[in-house]
């Protein structure tokens, strides 16, 4: 994760409103069933799920996995590389639906969190399902804590990789279609002192991968579906 060698180490993560998008309604418990087992087939480290996801999930009987959590159920995850750095990811809470962004209070609160978290690890991931527009917001009110990315998610553009906040963070999101995974390398790890800025080929790189036709089907993932 810290280079671009082959044998460096990775995390996989799972990103909000991978069973549903953010206007759409679950499908049938049989498909809903075997998303599940196929994505955790998949060996995410971890992954965010969001409150509206959950709660048809518990309803269908769909079975849930370890590193498959809401932000209420585990708020801050640490995973620890092979070579000893730690990698921290703060899931954010889902928005009420009718809230167009975060409230002065929740923003706080993550900040608060943020400030304390950044110590624990070498790099923090924060995981956001709020969608694009309010995680443009966010990411541009000057805020003196903010995550080193935030892997967002939800309605709007994707973003294969974008620096935010003075430099301070890395904002990716998925495209909105799906079939695509997006890579992020590690060159440098984040300096804790202020003048740290990410710069892409000099301390990220970062690419979408499409997920097309050239890609062969696993036949196990595609026996769940059948």
């Amino acid at each position: 994760m810290d280079n671009q060698q082959a044998n460096a180490p990775r995390l996989l993560v799972s990103g909000g409103w991978e069973f549903f998008r953010p206007n759409g309604n679950p499908g049938l418990t049989k498909t809903m069933v075997a998303l599940s087992e196929a994505f955790n087939a998949m060996r995410y480290d971890v992954g965010l799920l969001t409150a509206r996801e959950a709660k048809s999930l518990a309803g269908d009987d769909v079975p849930r996995w370890p590193w498959q959590k809401t932000a209420e159920e585990e708020p801050f995850t640490i995973r620890e590389l092979e070579d000893g750095h730690r990698v921290g990811f703060l899931r954010y809470p889902s928005l009420p639906e009718d809230a167009d962004g975060p409230s002065a209070p929740l923003v706080a609160k993550l900040s608060r969190e943020i400030k304390v978290y950044r110590n624990q690890v070498d790099l923090l991931i924060g995981l956001c399902d709020w969608g694009w527009v309010a995680e443009s917001d966010y990411l541009k009110s000057k805020l003196a804590q903010v995550p080193d990315m935030l892997f967002g998610s939800g309605s709007g553009a994707g973003i294969t990789g974008r620096v935010q906040a003075d430099g301070r963070t890395l904002w990716v999101r998925p495209y909105d279609k799906g079939r695509n995974l997006a890579q992020v390398n590690v060159l440098q790890w984040p300096k804790k002192e202020n003048s740290f800025a990410w710069e892409e080929a000099k301390n990220y790189t970062s690419t979408s991968i499409g997920m097309n036709d050239a890609i062969v089907d696993n036949p196990e993932i595609a026996a769940l579906f059948q």
